[in-house]
Order: structure tokens, then C-alpha cells, then sequence
């Protein structure tokens, strides 16, 4: 492999990376205030449960797809 075609996949992992964990922090912070608003108990399961989800709807969602 040359060196630009290992440039270029180490970039895609890196924003890869960068999206799933710009995700990851704000929904926990999200999480966790509505946890302490509604005193509610903040359930690591629960968490990863509503990430998974989200991150499944952010797969499909057509943003400007068909526009």
C-alpha cells in the first residue's frame, strides 16, 4: 500500500473516531441532566442502550439526501 492510501484510511478512522465520540460525550451529558432533573437513576445499560439507538438513527436519518 502506498503511503497516501494509508494516510487516507488512517483519516477516515480518525473522523470515524472523532464523530462516535463527539456523540458519545454529548448524550451523556444530555443523559445525565435529564437523569439529575427528573432524579432519575443513571443506569450505565440505559446509556448505552440510547446510544446505540441514536447512533443507528444518525446511520439512516436521510439528511439532505433526497434534496
Amino acid at each position: 500500500m502506498s503511503k497516501n492510501s494509508i494516510g487516507t484510511i488512517f483519516r477516515i478512522f480518525l473522523i470515524f473516531l472523532s464523530l462516535v465520540s463527539f456523540w458519545l460525550v454529548t448524550l451523556a451529558i444530555f443523559y445525565l441532566v435529564i437523569s439529575l432533573i427528573f432524579s432519575i437513576e443513571f443506569s450505565f445499560k440505559t446509556y448505552f442502550i440510547l446510544f446505540s439507538c441514536f447512533i443507528i438513527f444518525r446511520m439512516f436519518y436521510p439528511k439532505n439526501v433526497f434534496i
